[in-house]
């Protein structure tokens, strides 16, 4: 028997899901560009510290960490795209798209206090699909949230002190 009704129903599933996974690779790329301009709506100068911390974490994260932990990816990662090369060489932990997402999104958080909600879903779906493409553990994901959220916390402290400092 042909159920059209269920092919329209599956082919929407197969569309949505590549969006949901997709939405998940590019978490850290979309909560970062939201965080320069939230951070650009304070200053340039929180905009340019943004970005400096940003780029110095992920070197952190990808050079030094992973290498110092050796902590090796789950067996059987998947690719999300086409030409994308997973590198089961390289050790998960932290996880660099849970820190980078982490990171952006608490920083964005503490400096505009909005979108609480739609900064959780999207970290939610990125660590999510880490998770489900088994590119990184429980652990890995944990690792590289907390260390995303206390770099924040620690980036807008710092900026914080030093305006007050400066206004002095």
């Amino acid at each position: 028997m042909n159920f059209p009704l269920l092919d329209k129903v599956h082919d929407l599933y197969e569309h949505f899901a590549s969006f949901f996974w997709g939405i998940g690779y590019f978490g850290w790329q979309a909560s970062a560009t939201y965080a320069l301009y939230v951070s650009y709506l304070v200053s340039w100068i929180d905009m340019v510290v943004f970005a400096l911390v940003f780029v110095l974490s992920g070197w952190v994260n990808h050079i030094v960490l992973k290498n110092y932990i050796n902590d090796p990816r789950p067996a059987g990662s998947m690719a999300f795209l086409a030409n994308e090369h997973i590198k089961l060489h390289q050790n998960g932990m932290p996880s660099g798209h849970a820190q980078l997402t982490a990171y952006s999104l608490v920083f964005s958080y503490l400096y505009s206090g909005r979108y609480l909600y739609e900064s959780i879903a999207l970290f939610a779906v990125t660590i999510f699909q880490r998770f489900m493409f088994k590119n990184h553990t429980a652990a890995q994901l944990f690792a590289g949230s907390v260390l995303g959220v206390a770099v924040a916390y620690f980036t807008v402290y710092v900026l914080k002190q030093s305006k007050a400092r400066l206004r002095r």
